[in-house]
């Protein structure tokens, strides 16, 4: 006759130094969705549970989806719920520790969920942004009663550190990188030339209407002497305004070009540009934006402006010299016309007096 062995229950024979070995060993070289997958599935091990999962929570719509979800020695993909009448709703809305060791259908009768996989138990705890925001939740779940256990909650806890520190981390990073994002955009669509240049000139980026203003793709000078492309006066200028921006105060880093600066773009015609300097910090170097803006359009639009005005006065000039009559004469003239017309509505062509 075999000997039958006994069905491990949850938390039984829980070792909190090899469960601890494993969060640290499991995680250490993980980020992101493998991270969550490592955790989950040393969570599940080290409570001896048939499911765990790590969820985030998308707040508009009131669901979770799972970032890694081990049910019965397998990966559930693509999970996702609503979190009304589920005990993870509690979680969601108490923001604590949420416990059921027992009786979990009773408690939820029209979860699916729990209907299908015969749940009895469930342990769920949220994970916080830094500023209290809910990001989602971590949680196992059985088919046997979770005692309460305070070794058992402690080492819950540490786990929901690490998911809550790995998620914080990816959402400093989306942010960052939507910033970039939006940045970058911003940049390329810029209608003035932007350059940005280290502290030896060396370009370091060009936005497209730099390009197209300097006549050349941003790898053509990319590592290369910015001050090649404006004149001898301009770089003196510029060398200077660089070392007055050190001088400055770290609430005023940036400065209006007086007199702008004379742009030379490859194989094309100079043209003069307004401009501003700005200097920011990338691991304690310096660096530079220059906004350059050709001006030769005004100029052009200044100067037909002045000739077209200098020709109307002189039009002007020609039409009384033809006329023979000047702004006076021209007064008397009217004054005259005037009485004669008056002169014509008495109908009697004699300046209307009564000859009686």
């Amino acid at each position: 006759m075999s000997e039958t062995r006994p069905i491990a229950l949850p938390l039984g024979g829980l070792d909190e130094g090899a469960a601890l070995r494993s969060i640290l060993e499991g995680t250490a070289k993980e980020t992101g969705e493998d991270f969550f997958v490592a955790l989950v599935e040393n969570l599940a091990k080290a409570l001896n549970t048939h499911g765990a999962w790590v969820t985030e929570y998308i707040k508009e719509s009131r669901r979770l989806r799972a970032l890694a979800f081990w049910m019965d020695g397998q990966w559930i993909q693509n999970y996702e719920v609503d979190i009304a009448g589920t005990p993870c709703e509690q979680v969601i809305d108490t923001a604590s520790l949420v416990h059921f060791p027992d009786n979990l259908l009773e408690l939820y009768p029209d979860d699916p969920d729990i209907k299908e996989t015969g749940a009895v138990s469930y342990m769920g705890i949220p994970l916080k942004g830094i500023d209290g925001r809910i990001l989602g939740h971590l949680a196992v779940i059985d088919r046997r009663p979770i005692p309460e256990e305070p070794r058992v909650l402690a080492l819950f806890n540490i786990f929901a550190a690490r998911a809550t520190a790995e998620m914080q981390r990816l959402r400093a990073e989306k942010q960052v990188l939507e910033r970039e994002e939006k940045l970058r955009r911003l940049f390329d669509s810029a209608m003035d030339a932007v350059i940005e240049f280290d502290q030896n000139l060396k370009v370091t980026r060009m936005n497209p209407a730099a390009e197209q203003a300097f006549l050349c793709a941003t790898d053509q000078v990319m590592g290369h002497d910015f001050s090649r492309l404006i004149a001898e006066e301009s770089r003196n200028k510029l060398r200077s305004l660089i070392h007055d921006l050190g001088a400055l105060t770290q609430e005023r880093r940036s400065l209006w070009v007086p007199g702008g600066l004379q742009a030379l773009p490859i194989g094309g015609k100079a043209f003069p540009a307004e401009a501003t300097l700005s200097r920011f910090e990338i691991e304690r170097q310096s660096f530079y934006s220059l906004i350059l803006r050709n001006i030769n359009e005004r100029l052009e639009a200044d100067r037909k402006i002045h000739s077209l005005a200098a020709e109307a006065a002189y039009l002007r000039e020609e039409i009384k010299s033809l006329c023979g009559f000047d702004e006076n004469s021209r007064a008397e003239s009217s004054d005259e016309a005037c009485l004669r017309r008056r002169g014509a509505s008495r109908g009697d062509g004699h300046d209307g007096f009564d000859s009686r």
